[in-house]
């Protein structure tokens, strides 16, 4: 197949990882992969054709933009070159119509809801929602992170056609390491506030303060990092790292115990497929965070996972902590054999060369 991939996701940022693996498992199965997206300049060594589109565009247009040009991509290839098309939900709008008179088959891919709050979250919602109904209209599957995502996108749209594809680790990439001496917690991400991380350095301190010698190390950037920043500055035990690249981040990870969820008990998080937890797990570490259904992985109890209400997520942490010191390497070997045995990116991208493959085959004119 020639799949052409349209994404408002940047390579840049380490949340274009999933589909960074996606499209290498499936260029290893000999299917022709090319990516569209906004950066400025294509990436180099990798298995798919790379087209940046540069959009120099100010924020609350740069989507819009993007939408634009994408849809004069298609416009403008070839005929045949094109068997199928995967466009993330925020440049759907745009396309579709471009898509319909170019008689190409289509599926949404959907790595994540809005997760704004205030007036962008309401344009983006709007955004969301049209291009769910554009889906169903057109029953065209729609790739979700979850269960519990495709029973959002039924409540709220009606459409039944969704397809799990949750998000999966490198195994090779993200692997135990000698650890540090000292007990060290992580997180990495978007260090943004509405997404918990404000509570780490308080649990880092409390645990302190109780006698358990702990770093945290907080890896990202987000509308928090500059009050996480002006914290670390006054405590050795805490450090703020700018994002880093994937093999870094694994180097990083190798070397901690404990890998950290904070995003609370909302909507857009119990939805979540979080592609750190698999991370951490690969890594041999245990993790902690907030009890809901984003974090948790259902039908199973594991110690290498604990999860508490967010009331109790400093009392709980500390205790977890305290037993870590002595549970640690037991715990490490469970994490990484689950990982081993399910959530590498094989499942994930047979999944999804199967729907593509049945939208291609199906596909009526």
């Amino acid at each position: 197949m020639n799949v052409l991939w349209l994404t408002g996701r940047s390579f840049a940022d380490l949340c274009s990882t999933t589909q960074i693996e996606l499209a290498k498992g499936l260029c290893e199965k000999d299917h022709s992969i090319t990516i569209v997206n906004g950066d400025s300049k294509p990436v180099d060594d990798v298995l798919w054709e790379h087209v940046p589109l540069d959009i120099n565009a100010r924020k609350g247009t740069k989507t819009r933009r993007l939408g634009a040009a994408c849809a004069q991509y298609i416009q403008t290839a070839t005929s045949g070159a094109i068997d199928v098309v995967i466009v993330e939900w925020r440049l759907l709008p745009y396309v579709v119509k471009e898509l319909k008179k170019k008689k190409l088959p289509w599926a949404l891919m959907d790595r994540s809801p809005p997760a704004y709050r205030g007036v962008l979250a309401r344009l983006q919602w709007y955004g969301w929602k049209k291009a769910w109904r554009f889906a169903k209209k057109h029953r065209a599957p729609g790739f979700v992170v979850s269960p519990a995502h495709a029973k959002f996108v039924i409540q709220k749209i009606g459409n039944t056609s969704s397809v799990v594809i949750p998000a999966g680790v490198n195994l090779e990439r993200f692997q135990p390491g000698v650890r540090r001496t000292t007990l060290t917690m992580v997180y990495h991400g978007r260090l943004d506030q509405n997404r918990g991380v404000l509570a780490l350095p308080m649990l880092a301190q409390k645990a302190r303060s109780e006698g358990i010698n702990v770093d945290l190390i907080m890896i990202g950037k987000g509308d928090a990092w500059g009050a996480l920043k002006m914290i670390a500055e006054n405590y050795t035990f805490i450090e703020v790292r700018e994002s880093v690249s994937n093999s870094k981040l694994a180097k990083v990870l190798s070397g901690c115990h404990l890998g950290l969820l904070p995003m609370p008990d909302q909507s857009i998080w119990r939805l979540a497929s979080p592609l750190k937890r698999s991370e951490y797990l690969a890594s041999g570490l245990v993790v902690f965070g907030i009890n809901h259904s984003g974090h948790r992985i259902e039908q199973i109890e594991a110690p290498f996972i604990q999860l508490c209400t967010q009331r109790d997520f400093h009392a709980q942490g500390c205790l977890l902590l305290r037993n870590l010191t002595i549970e640690a390497e037991s715990l490490s070997l469970q994490a990484r054999s689950y990982a081993e045995e399910n959530l590498g990116w094989e499942k994930s991208v047979e999944t999804i060369e199967e729907t593509l493959t049945k939208l291609t085959e199906n596909y009526e004119l």
